[in-house]
């Protein structure tokens, strides 16, 4: 490695042991500048993304990692921490088996699976109680609305029996339907952790920035490809930052 690079890697290395993710990305990237090619570096920052909670970023920097050395267990750890973190269970298991596979003494990678497969066995029962936890609490919401039509109005509105327990099952059903939505929303959300984040300068413009060094047939290209897919847009632009 190159001495500034060098230099670069060990400045970064101490702003994240002082708690200073922000300024190890800093000074990871401009060792990135001189050494492109160095699987360490893109380790480490990545590891400083993961901090700031920019998972798209430390993804892109793990899986950038495990391009440029593939034998080396750590890039697919890497990969896994980010992957738990943003709640992909699935994916992160596979990510450190991965890495198992490479190196079975590591310790940490077999606390890491021990780790994620308690996360996906409480998540498990968390899903298959959530339908029943809204089911009862829809049923108890029902039973006050009875209670307070036969006490408290002055002439109920419901007054046999069965209505009253179809009216109670209603609100069940109700809340079995919430139950639905919100997993959906949650599992929307967990979606959109790895997904690349908005220019926002572009949205507000309507159209792409200038990019320095091209032509402009390229910068029309551009264009087009940023309003066909702005996710594709964003990775191009990341990948271009990097190199």
């Amino acid at each position: 490695m190159k001495p500034q690079a060098e230099q670069l890697k060990e400045q970064g290395n101490a702003a994240l042991k002082k708690g200073s993710p922000a300024e190890a990305v800093l000074h990871y990237t401009h060792a990135v500048k001189l050494e492109p090619s160095n699987h360490l570096l893109y380790s480490n920052r990545s590891l400083a993304f993961l901090k700031l909670d920019q998972y798209y970023l430390a993804l892109q920097d793990a899986q950038q990692t495990i391009k440029l050395q593939p034998s080396w267990p750590k890039g697919y750890f890497r990969k896994g921490e980010v992957e738990c973190k943003a709640g992909h269970y699935g994916m992160a298991l596979m990510s450190y088996k991965q890495a198992m596979i490479l190196d079975p003494t590591d310790e940490s990678i077999q606390t890491a699976i021990s780790r994620v497969n308690k996360e996906m066995n409480k998540e498990r029962k968390a899903l298959a109680r959530q339908p029943l936890v809204f089911a009862a609490g829809g049923a108890g919401i029902g039973l006050l609305v009875v209670l307070a039509d036969q006490f408290l109005a002055s002439s109920p509105s419901v007054k046999h029996p069965v209505l009253q327990v179809l009216l109670i099952s209603a609100f069940a059903l109700i809340g079995v339907g919430i139950s639905k939505a919100y997993r959906y929303l949650l599992d929307s959300q967990k979606s959109g952790l790895l997904d690349p984040p908005i220019d926002l300068l572009e949205e507000m413009s309507g159209k792409p920035s200038a990019e320095p060094g091209l032509s402009e047939d390229s910068q029309s290209q551009n264009s087009q490809t940023h309003r066909k897919g702005g996710t594709a847009a964003a990775r191009q632009r990341y990948r271009k930052a990097k190199s």
